[in-house]
């Protein structure tokens, strides 16, 4: 998620929304759990590039809702 995020920020978009399918990575992001240990530099990653936005909109699907992504 951080590379693609990376990548649209480098692009220069501004506005983004993202949709994924890992619950416990999304919670962290938007601030609703502590992140565990192992992704905290992901989590801070994020949270760096989503600075960079003017809006930026992070949604937990369902792994059905994910499948053209995989």
């Amino acid at each position: 998620m951080q590379n693609v995020l990376q990548a649209a920020v480098q692009a220069g978009y501004t506005n983004i929304q993202i949709e994924g399918d890992n619950k416990i990575l999304i919670h962290a992001i938007q601030g609703r759990i502590q992140p565990p240990w192992e992704i905290q530099i992901m989590v801070q990653d994020i949270l760096a590039y989503g600075q960079l936005c003017n809006k930026i909109f992070i949604h937990h699907i369902s792994k059905e809702g994910d499948r053209a992504a995989d």
